[in-house]
């Protein structure tokens, strides 16, 4: 039996916009812009993040630099569906738009960079949450490379001090977008963030989901 990625709910009055990319590449400041603008608007929002803002989550953050593997995969992956179960659902049920940092795409980047294959990531994610706006953020890879070198060293943070990983997350990126718009009916709007902060994209991201839930009226 083949398993589905996404478990489609039925039409909700919120929105569920994702944002994902290599490390670097701006997805927290792109939300935190984001969420300025729509709250700006009168907009019912939720920002949220991956792994949760919750005990579960502050877990999955402690075990990166110690938990590796299958092991890391399954942690990341229970956080995702007890907090789409707990946070992210009955926010959409209220209306409210729902803006999360990270979603299925660092899994399918960061979990094969730890040597876990493609369907073995997709089984245990398997029944998540569709977004209904998902938005894929890239650079340069000098750009990554520099950015990540303004960051304090922190050596919790195993996935960013990996030697190479803006090459190897670039190509991986790339790799999970076309597995999710291809074979998961799930297509990105793309930016690139090497000559732009990604905060100076904030406003054109809040019109494109403006215009998404326009569209539902």
């Amino acid at each position: 039996m083949t398993l589905e990625l996404f478990a489609d709910e039925p039409t909700s009055p919120g929105l569920f916009v994702t944002f994902d990319g290599p490390n670097g590449s701006g997805k927290t400041s792109l939300a935190k812009a984001v969420a300025d603008h729509l709250r700006s608007t009168g907009r019912t929002l939720v920002m949220t993040a991956q792994p949760s803002p919750t005990e579960l989550g502050d877990t999955v953050r402690a075990a990166e630099a110690s938990v590796a593997g299958r092991g890391l995969a399954c942690l990341v992956a229970g956080d995702r569906h007890h907090q789409i179960a707990t946070e992210i659902l009955p926010a959409l049920r209220h209306g409210a738009v729902v803006l999360c940092d990270r979603y299925v795409e660092s899994s399918l980047v960061l979990q094969r960079i730890d040597g876990v294959d493609i369907e073995f990531i997709l089984a245990v994610n398997s029944g998540i949450l569709r977004p209904d706006v998902r938005i894929r953020l890239r650079a340069r890879i000098e750009v990554l490379y520099g950015r990540l070198a303004e960051r304090p060293r922190d050596p919790g943070r195993r996935f960013e001090s990996t030697p190479g990983a803006p090459a190897r997350e670039l190509e991986l990126y790339a790799a999970a977008d076309d597995l999710l718009a291809h074979d998961h009916g799930a297509p990105a709007e793309a930016f690139d963030t090497s000559d732009t902060h990604a905060a100076a994209l904030g406003a054109q991201v809040a019109e494109l989901i403006t215009a998404r839930l326009a569209g539902r009226l």
